[in-house]
């Protein structure tokens, strides 16, 4: 039986499989042969189908509902030949696990924040409207005005999203992929052929892992430097299994320096100042043994030594190499020209590049457009949103024979457009005359801005929600560590249990297969407590406070208005009661934080300007412009994370580089080891040069 046109390719396979379990559903648990199955349930019985046909449909549906946690059980027939099977309700449903109010309402807050920049809303979206069914809460609770998440500031964009969904798919599927890849190294763009494994969130960019057949071995790729289309390599169901003792969590932990084969292992002292900033944000892969004068010793393996002097130099004064001598040596030549770069006059420039051709202006257009509602997204299996749906209309349904429901809310409920709905319930007459029992499921058809829906007591069948499919689970998990601990002041503990009761529901994900967000800040749990409260209470926070300029750790007493993420960094906005001004605070800055009992009244703070670039400090411009030059040799990755800068005819570039800080300033200088040279202003050109000289003089 084929449905109306327009509906996807793979819909007889997922009728059949929706009625395959409905018909399993319908005998309470009982045992059933594989003849019954052939003949009584739609898409098994055409009359010209083999036995062997039949065979592999059915042992290739069994393991698609197995992946999505749906386990069909079997055992030999004691009464004959062959096997009998069955499906226990466990092993369908949600789980009875109860989610709190507070708890969906703090999931619901993911989804809202993140809605638009984020390519697991629509699974997000179905899952929690699982999770709602049968237990009386709403999902239209207030949401908390005090958060703000921009993830389309660091990149991502509707082609990030697309390469999202794609992925996603073919991993699920263990698929192997063909695609076009720009090595940044070489500069060149190279055909892969990967069997990906698994993509994480580092540093506010997407990556994926996988085992590159050219290279014969596990290597890690930018999604931004995937160029085109992603296709599959084989028109086979699966190409390769996944090793069993693959650790993505492992690969979405390492640092740049560590990315690629060990070279080496280095030692380095980070002072009393930074000591305990290291030990929050370096040991998740490093060795960091704090001293009893304060200060700290970091071990690393590292196999760039150029991305390990970049970390060093980052901290300026604050760290040194100590071990071992040959990386030491590596670093004082990189501060000797650092240092010769910024002595004298500037250096002369190249020509400005010709403008870029058309194709070129094709692919930045491609890599860089696309934001809000239009993103493609990571769709649900087929198979869990019609059943979804079925449950959804069944709880719309209550105890009534008939029930009409404005097709908007349908919509927006489920994540559908109108055609979509159209074509799902289109799907529903099928199953209905397929499930192996006379009656149906539930009947519905859309008329005008409405959706009739009609009910029976073999709907009974479906009502309860369905497992959470692997797929779903991982995106609710992405959802809750995107925001983290720093959402919603009353509920942060919410978002901690929703955790723990989101594995439970899913039958047990692996953890270790969900999808990693590592390379953020990782705040201390009691600071982002005092700081929530603050915010939820409107009390005051005091707050020690390490700035860029600052010999130490200052105390402030603050108003906290906003927590607001961008790319990797969580900032909070708030009114700085020494400073008798607003301010931004950098969390991970944060060293400690104390709620106090004094409460305050709510200034008029336009949070607007936060919201949309929290890193000038009391929404004003940056008073200083520093105009840098950067070598052919970085000029291609500097390139992916400013795209302000202008190209020169020799391939380097020139980029306006606004701030507040000569501190930062030079961190940002110091770490490109002379590729990175300013040339204007003239007393930062002097303060380079002098902290090189300096930097330099501690490994001479």
């Amino acid at each position: 039986m084929n449905p109306a046109g327009g509906v996807p390719r793979d819909t007889d396979k997922m009728i059949r499989q929706l009625s395959l379990v409905a018909f399993f559903m319908a005998r309470h648990g009982r045992k059933i042969d594989a003849g019954t199955i052939r003949w009584e349930v739609e898409g098994y019985g055409d009359d010209d189908q083999r036995e062997d046909a039949f065979a592999r449909r059915f042992y290739a549906d069994r393991e698609e509902l197995r992946e999505l946690g749906i386990e069909i059980h079997s055992e030999p027939d004691e009464l004959g030949d062959g096997d009998v099977y069955w499906l226990a309700a466990e092993d369908f449903f949600l789980p009875p696990v109860q989610f709190s109010r507070q708890e969906l309402a703090a999931l619901h807050t993911c989804l809202y924040l993140l809605d638009g920049q984020f390519a697991y809303s629509r699974l997000l979206r179905l899952a929690l409207q699982s999770l709602a069914l049968g237990t009386g809460n709403s999902l239209e609770d207030p949401v908390a005005e005090s958060v703000s998440v921009d993830l389309l500031s660091a990149g991502f964009d509707s082609r990030i999203a697309a390469l999202q969904a794609r992925l996603e798919t073919a991993i699920s599927r263990r698929k192997t992929i063909r695609f076009d890849y720009h090595a940044l190294g070489r500069d060149s763009v190279e055909e892969r052929r990967v069997d990906p494994y698994g993509i994480f969130m580092s540093r506010s960019d997407w990556y994926m892992v996988g085992r590159s057949h050219e290279r014969d071995d596990i290597r890690v790729f930018k999604l931004r430097r995937i160029r085109g289309r992603i296709r599959n390599a084989t028109s086979a169901e699966h190409d390769f299994e996944r090793p069993a003792d693959f650790d993505l969590q492992a690969y979405s932990r390492l640092e740049p320096w560590q990315m690629g084969k060990t070279v080496g292992s280095a030692e380095v002292s980070i002072t009393p100042r930074m000591a305990w900033w290291a030990a929050n944000n370096l040991s998740h892969c490093c060795d960091i043994e704090l001293l009893d004068d304060g200060s700290a010793r970091l071990k690393t393996d590292y196999s760039s030594t150029e991305q390990l002097c970049s970390l060093v130099l980052s901290f300026v004064d604050d760290a040194r190499i100590e071990e071992p001598p040959e990386l030491q040596r590596t670093m004082l030549q990189a501060l000797e020209r650092v240092e010769a770069a910024h002595r004298g006059d500037p250096p002369e420039l190249a020509a400005p590049a010709e403008a870029a051709t058309a194709g070129a202006g094709e692919e930045a257009s491609a890599s860089g457009g696309g934001t809000g509602a239009d993103q493609p997204q990571v769709e649900p299996e087929r198979f869990s949103l019609l059943a979804q749906t079925i449950a959804y209309l069944l709880d719309k349904l209550d105890d009534e024979d008939e029930v009409t429901l404005p097709v908007e809310q349908v919509c927006a409920d489920l994540g559908f457009d109108r055609r979509e709905l159209e074509q799902a319930v289109e799907l529903l007459r099928i199953v209905n005359t397929g499930a192996g029992f006379s009656g149906y499921l539930v009947w519905a058809y859309v008329e005008g801005d409405d959706l009739r829906v009609t009910g029976c007591i073999e709907g009974d069948l479906l009502r309860r929600p369905v497992r959470l499919s692997p797929r779903e689970a991982r995106a609710m998990l992405l959802a809750i560590d995107l925001v983290g601990r720093q959402t919603l002041g009353g509920h942060i503990d919410s978002l901690e249990s929703a955790r723990e009761k989101i594995l439970a529901a899913s039958g047990g994900l692996d953890e270790s297969t969900a999808i990693p967000v590592e390379g953020f800040s990782s705040e201390d749990f009691d600071i982002c407590r005092a700081i929530n409260r603050g915010l939820a209470e409107q009390r005051l926070v005091e707050i020690e406070y390490l700035s860029r300029e600052g010999a130490g750790v200052e105390t402030r007493v603050i108003e906290p208005y906003l927590l607001n993420r961008v790319k990797q960094h969580w900032y909070l906005a708030a009114w700085c009661r020494e400073r008798d001004g607003e301010r931004t605070f950098l969390l991970d800055m944060i060293k400690s934080a104390r709620l106090l009992d004094e409460s305050f009244e709510p200034r008029d703070i336009d949070l607007a300007r936060f919201r949309k670039d929290p890193r000038t400090p009391s929404g004003r411009e940056a008073p200083h412009v520093a105009r840098v030059w950067f070598s052919p040799r970085v000029a291609r990755f500097v390139l992916e994370e400013r795209q302000d800068a202008e190209t020169l005819a020799d391939g380097s570039l020139v980029c306006p580089i606004p701030y507040f800080s000569s501190r930062w300033m030079l961190e940002q200088i110091l770490k490109y080891q002379g590729d990175a040279v300013v040339l204007a202003p003239q007393e930062l050109r002097a303060e380079a040069a002098d902290a090189a000289a300096r930097l330099a003089a501690e490994y001479s």
